[in-house]
């Protein structure tokens, strides 16, 4: 005859994500090793369901022992009470089964919003679009999830659901693309993304993600800017113009048009392997800017040791 005592479940992690894997092992004392080929831990969820049944495999010469079982944890989120249960032998000097309970904390999944496109300007009162997207790391699909775009007054401006398909190259970043009113107030506004993290099969903490509205005035100058290689004279497609806090690339013809309100401007190009370019000026009317770009060779051994 033996007398059985559960004495702990250990639980790994103490923290998991919902529908995650959980690993359990058990720890039984018995009064003797020959009864131990017949028993078994039962492992009960929060409504007493049974969960798993784990065989007791090894005796260390004071107790008996269960290997590692994983089970998934449940999707609901918040602490979990289990319990571990011992079911009494016939024959025993106890005729009850030996019991513990064990807890554990189940958390939403992590939601990751990303914003891009946003353009480096916007008229005021004007209309302009972003892209924005939502990842889960569990590569979970967002069926029907809506993400909410809040202006700097915490104001939603828009609600967007979330395509069916990934976007192109990514294997889980579903995305929407949105059509927001700018401020009518010129200046640099913080806006915000929000994914609720609700409606799912499966809990989501909220995701946020912020992005910058430059709301500028109407423009009242067209600035060309031509940008050539110094010593081709050839056109330098993909420079970069920024003219704060405008910003544009020149196409390959080398070319690109800023409509920019009167003021005084830095203007600077770079081009890809070429010197930048520079100049600064007062902008009042239609003005086409020529900007030769030296390569950029870098510097030779005579340089360096000279």
């Amino acid at each position: 005859m033996s007398r059985i005592s559960l004495c702990r479940i250990e639980v790994s992690p103490r923290e998991v994500d919902a529908g995650g894997d959980l690993t359990l092992k058990g720890q039984v004392s018995l009064s003797s090793a020959d009864d131990r080929p017949r028993h078994h831990v039962l492992i009960e969820d929060d409504d007493g369901g049974l969960v798993e049944t784990i065989e007791l495999t090894r005796f260390d010469g004071e107790s008996n022992q269960t290997g590692e079982v994983v089970v998934t944890a449940p999707v609901r989120s918040g602490t979990h009470v289990w319990r571990a249960v011992c079911p009494a032998q016939q024959g025993s000097v106890s005729d009850e089964d030996a019991s513990t309970s064990f807890s554990f904390t189940v958390k939403p999944h992590a939601t990751r919003i990303v914003v891009w496109d946003a353009p480096p300007t916007v008229e005021r009162g004007k209309r302009f679009g972003i892209k924005l997207g939502v990842k889960c790391p569990f590569e979970c699909r967002p069926k029907g999830w809506a993400v909410d775009v809040c202006d700097h007054e915490g104001k939603r401006q828009a609600t967007a659901t979330l395509s069916d398909a990934p976007w192109p190259g990514t294997g889980t970043l579903y995305y929407a693309e949105v059509d927001l009113p700018a401020p009518d107030a010129e200046g640099l506004f913080s806006w915000t993304a929000k994914a609720p993290g609700s409606g799912a099969e499966i809990p989501h903490a909220e995701g946020t993600a912020r992005f910058g509205v430059r709301v500028v005035p109407p423009p009242e100058c067209r600035v060309t800017v031509v940008a050539v290689d110094a010593e081709r004279h050839t056109p330098v497609s993909g420079a970069k113009v920024v003219m704060h806090p405008y910003r544009a690339v020149t196409d390959e013809r080398g070319v690109v048009e800023v409509r920019v309100p009167r003021g005084v401007y830095r203007v600077f190009v770079s081009g890809p392997n070429h010197v930048p370019f520079r100049q600064d000026g007062e902008m009042t009317t239609d003005v086409t800017i020529r900007a030769e770009l030296a390569l950029d060779r870098g510097l030779s051994d005579a340089d360096i040791w000279s």
